[in-house]
């Protein structure tokens, strides 16, 4: 892991997730870079053949934010860590996507409200698409952390070959804070699996990935994936979900949702979320994702 990028709002939210983003650019050695985007409206012009912006209107944006960034980066949390300050003016996916592809970027840390009410716009439109398809990971954040660590990190996963090449990713890292994996496979009543099967694709998967950190196998039963991964959590304590996503969108996505951004959305927990870059239609899954 070389570069984090955080886009920031400058609330209190997306503060929680600069300070988790410095705690592993620091643990990690990595290069911290803080995100502001401005997405100024436009104007039609009086015979509506062009549509323009303010001028003014936006250099005094920008100039509030360059005060903003000046107080940001004075901040106690930032001492030690090598950081880099943008102002893009754009959409937010636009922007998240283009300076991931400039800083060549290994991780997105995003705050996160969570879901309550209107609350959940913010992870149903941001976030919720950056989840969905960002070919980088991104980890989502939802309340302040004193001192960010990974001690049991749980991997829901189905464990069929899609998940082999993007668990490098997680496992990276799982290895910044010498985590302990719990390798989790949810069983409901209308994805049934005998146990026998389900640690089959589990022996395989530890087989083809070489995993040698320390780790446990989880069958856990539950009525919805969701709540499985949920309260398995809950139960071992745990500090971090990681998991994957298909990147649906469209009608799928409207049919099938997504369980990742479920999980990103209701859980109080970090989620990483990964995206596998297979053609869904060509891959062998148990459950939508």
């Amino acid at each position: 892991m070389r570069s984090i990028l955080v886009p920031t709002d400058f609330s209190e939210c997306a503060q929680h997730a600069a300070e988790v983003g410095a705690s592993l650019a620091r643990e990690s050695g990595s290069k911290l870079y803080l995100m502001h985007i401005i997405n100024l409206p436009t104007y039609e012009s009086a015979d509506r053949k062009e549509r323009h912006h303010n001028t003014a209107e936006g250099i005094f944006i920008s100039k509030l934010v360059s005060r903003k960034f000046a107080d940001l980066l004075q901040k106690p949390f930032l001492e030690g860590v090598e950081v880099e300050d943008i102002v893009k003016f754009n959409t937010v996916y636009e922007s998240i996507s283009d300076v991931s592809k400039e800083k060549n970027v290994d991780l997105i840390v995003m705050g996160s409200h969570g879901a309550s009410g209107s609350k959940e716009f913010f992870i149903g439109s941001n976030a919720e698409r950056i989840i969905r398809t960002s070919e980088i990971p991104v980890l989502t954040i939802k309340k302040k952390h004193d001192q960010f660590s990974i001690k049991d990190m749980v991997f829901a996963s189905n464990f069929f070959e899609e998940s082999y090449d993007v668990f490098g990713q997680i496992l990276a890292l799982a290895k910044v804070f010498r985590s302990r994996i719990h390798l989790l496979k949810v069983i409901t009543p209308n994805h049934f699996e005998t146990t026998q099967y389900s640690t089959r694709l589990m022996d395989d998967f530890i087989r083809a990935t070489k995993l040698e950190v320390d780790h446990t196998i989880n069958i856990f039963n539950d009525e919805t994936i969701e709540n499985g991964i949920h309260h398995f959590s809950d139960e071992i304590d745990a500090d971090l979900i990681a998991m994957e996503t298909h990147g649906r969108s469209g009608i799928r996505h409207m049919l099938w949702g997504s369980i990742t951004e479920g999980v990103a959305n209701h859980s109080d927990l970090p989620v990483l979320s990964v995206r596998i870059p297979k053609d869904p239609e060509n891959t062998r899954v148990i459950f939508p994702d």
